[in-house]
């Protein structure tokens, strides 16, 4: 479960093509819809040639419709959606639904018409101005049976979390979200046959970077041109790309530690700055427990493995590996929490036990037998973890 966050928010101003030549074009964006009366519009805009930026804008529906102006200074991809802002505001919020909003990609020099129509819980729509405009509403269209599965499991996923992430079944959220990903992942290889037919438009590269399978992204990125490749969105594909194989990386990595295998040894400073290596402990059985004070499952699951601490810390050592947290946030927690197992931080990309151990997940938990011998591995507060430590005697 997983979100981007873009480091800078700008003002509309910044948008703008700072020197141009070209006046401003007025009217760039002009949209109607039905159905949904006057409803608030928020408005998200990435400029794909930067890599650290975002525009957010409120704009208010008047008898159902609104024009947007600036100019654009390089392809950007724009999203509407109606009744929901999607700034930041530190809450955790639910994936979204393509179902119920507008998104596509608008490139310099291009004007947009968009006509929409929401009924039947679904938010239909025709994109005019380019040929690649148009493009992108009629494969929307072709898709509409996944739009809509995407929006009744966006409504699940809501529904799950409406209490709280920490009050939430874990492993039911995860099962919808996984549907939700294979979902999203029917809908974007609906453009592949584009890409592979148009490897010099800027318009494959977008399609190609909103794919949810990173895999997908890898594998069909070569099919690119190098014009469009080291071309205005350079960044943005320089960044997934360095994001999808790193995920690739930590599965290799977590297939090495399939049952039987020996783990890797390491070593990591415990929160009081001496180091703590495993292979000291590889006479007992070992958990290996990787998770952060940022992650609602793992506070979750604290006073269960408290429990199975006290139980079994004479024939079981617990090593708690905090990952991309502060020190001071883990010593506070440890303290007020009273988890009185031995405590590391992970280390940096040079010693990154995480990543050597293929966490892509938290929490993740990681059973040892005498020896390092990997047991189980397990991703989340699962029963199969207690099951296993109920093994030993």
């Amino acid at each position: 479960m997983k979100k981007m966050i873009f480091k800078t928010v700008l003002p509309l101003g910044i948008l703008m093509l700072a020197g141009a030549c070209s006046a401003p074009r007025k009217d760039l964006l002009q949209a109607e819809f039905e159905g949904v009366g006057n409803e608030t519009v928020y408005l998200t805009a990435i400029p794909l040639s930067r890599t650290d930026s975002v525009l957010y804008d409120t704009i208010a529906l008047e008898d159902g419709a609104f024009v947007w102006d600036v100019e654009l200074a390089s392809p950007t991809d724009v999203l509407l959606e109606l009744g929901r802002d999607r700034r930041p505001s530190g809450r955790r919020a639910p994936a979204a639904s393509d179902a119920y909003r507008v998104n596509f990609l608008l490139q310099p020099g291009e004007k947009v018409r968009i006509k929409a129509v929401y009924e039947d819980d679904f938010l239909s729509y025709e994109l005019s101005g380019s040929r690649e405009l148009e493009l992108q509403s009629d494969l929307r269209a072709r898709s509409r049976e996944e739009y809509v599965t995407s929006g009744l499991l966006h409504a699940k996923i809501a529904q799950a979390l409406a209490g709280g992430v920490e009050n939430a079944d874990e492993a039911y959220v995860d099962s919808l979200y996984e549907v939700f990903g294979q979902v999203n992942a029917r809908k974007a290889n609906a453009a592949l046959p584009y890409v592979k037919a148009h490897p010099k438009q800027m318009l494959s590269a977008w399609f190609l970077m909103k794919h949810p399978d990173r895999d997908t992204f890898l594998n069909y990125l070569p099919v690119l041109d190098v014009s469009v490749v080291e071309g205005p969105m350079a960044g943005r594909l320089q960044q997934i790309r360095q994001y999808a194989e790193h995920m690739r990386l930590l599965r290799e990595n977590a297939e090495k530690l399939s049952p039987g295998a020996t783990a890797p040894d390491f070593t990591l400073l415990d929160l009081e700055g001496k180091p703590v290596r495993l292979s000291d402990f590889s006479e007992k059985h070992v958990v290996l427990d990787f998770w952060g004070t940022w992650c609602p499952w793992c506070v979750k699951g604290i006073p269960q493995m408290k429990r199975y601490h006290a139980k079994l810390k004479d024939k079981v050592v617990f090593l708690g590996i905090a990952c991309r947290d502060k020190e001071e946030k883990v010593k506070a927690m440890v303290g007020k929490e009273g988890m009185k197992w031995v405590n590391v931080m992970n280390g940096d990309s040079d010693n990154d036990v995480a990543s050597l151990y293929g966490v892509s997940g938290y929490p993740t938990k990681i059973l040892l037998e005498p020896g390092l011998k990997v047991k189980g591995r397990y991703l989340g507060e699962v029963p199969e973890f207690y099951q296993d430590l109920d093994e030993i005697r």
